[in-house]
């Protein structure tokens, strides 16, 4: 391994940290929606929540996915069946991150807008395929 593939691998963590600790807070924002409604000032929350979206979960999210695929190429792990299975899980994640900056959009853009259900059970989601993400990167079983 050279210093270089170090350091992406290091800012490719990195961006995986902020990600996800950006959709954990839209998740749980969410789930408490459910629970107790949308007033005035979760509004407000859900606005600065969508700009740190906009300026740093958004951003890692493309980092995570950028500097993933190069780290895949350069290891030669694309021939490998554990980053296979990590990928769906990645997608599954990408695809939260979307589901979920839409809801708050839509929270945000017009009052009468109630959360479902389901969004009660996104943050449990997220920690299990972080969870196998985990696993599968430091394990590589397969």
């Amino acid at each position: 391994m050279t210093y270089l593939y170090l350091w992406i691998k290091a800012l490719h963590v990195a961006a995986v940290l902020v990600w996800i600790g950006g959709l954990f807070t839209q998740s749980i924002l969410l789930a408490t929606a459910t629970r107790t409604g949308l007033d005035s000032s979760s509004r407000a929350l859900i606005g600065s929540l969508r700009a740190w979206d906009r300026w740093l979960t958004v951003p890692a999210l493309l980092l995570t996915w950028g500097l993933g695929i190069v780290l895949g190429v350069w290891g030669g792990s694309f021939r490998t069946g554990w980053l296979s299975a990590k990928l769906v899980f990645v997608i599954v994640l990408s695809g939260l991150h979307g589901m979920q900056a839409g809801m708050l959009r839509r929270a945000s853009s017009s009052p009468g807008t109630r959360i479902p259900g389901f969004a009660r059970f996104l943050p449990g989601l997220i920690a299990l395929s972080v969870l196998a993400i985990a696993v599968l990167a430091i394990v590589k079983p397969g």
